[in-house]
């Protein structure tokens, strides 16, 4: 039995980070769940500052577990948004996945504050045995197997240097005139006075 066939456990710690990218037409969104080599400063589940980072390597295997980890708005997993396709842990900037989001309204609101960069990617991870190796003045810890739990848009990242990926494939709508409230009551104002007028 491989580590990620059954969850740790070990408390979830939740990391977030703002890397990703949106295809309105697929209703997918690209993102780094957690990247590789970037220290970060946490206090969950630690008590204190500590400064982590995620070693490369540290979902291995998690292909296996792809149909099975959701993803939900603000790791309330009452709040579905959506789940995974793909997970690519051999990634260089990190753990690498692609969610296809549900066609509701909740979904697109998630797809539009995605793709303004209002939301970041957030992960519940717990660490496997033998998972984290802390230095001697016990301020530092490098998470080397992890199990992830869920996916979660959020608005708090956790990993600040992280960089938006690319819009990709964003489907261009035509400008749409402003509204104009008073000239369109006036107008069918008009047209119902003429319609009016031919009938009598």
């Amino acid at each position: 039995m491989s580590d990620q066939d059954q969850p740790p456990r070990t408390p979830t710690m939740i990391r977030s980070v703002a890397e990703y990218g949106v295809d309105y037409p697929r209703r997918t969104i690209e993102l780094v769940v957690m990247p590789y080599d970037t220290e970060t400063v946490v206090d969950q589940p630690y008590g204190r500052m500590v400064f982590e980072s995620v070693a490369p390597g540290a979902f291995s295997g998690i292909q296996r577990r792809v149909d099975r980890i959701r993803v939900n708005r603000d790791h309330d997993i009452e709040r579905t948004i959506g789940r995974t396709v793909a997970l690519h842990p051999s990634r260089t900037e990190g753990l690498v996945a692609e969610l296809r989001i549900a066609k509701t309204p909740l979904g697109d609101e998630t797809l539009s504050l995605a793709d303004d960069g209002c939301l970041d990617a957030s992960a519940a991870v717990r660490p496997l045995d033998n998972g984290m190796e802390w230095t001697r003045a016990r301020d530092r810890v490098r998470l080397t197997k992890l199990w992830l739990e869920h996916i979660a848009m959020t608005p708090q990242p956790a990993y600040e240097t992280a960089n938006v990926l690319a819009v990709r494939n964003r489907v261009e709508l035509p400008d749409v005139p402003a509204a104009r409230p008073n000239l369109d009551r006036i107008r069918a104002e008009l047209l119902v006075a003429r319609y009016d007028a031919l009938s009598r």
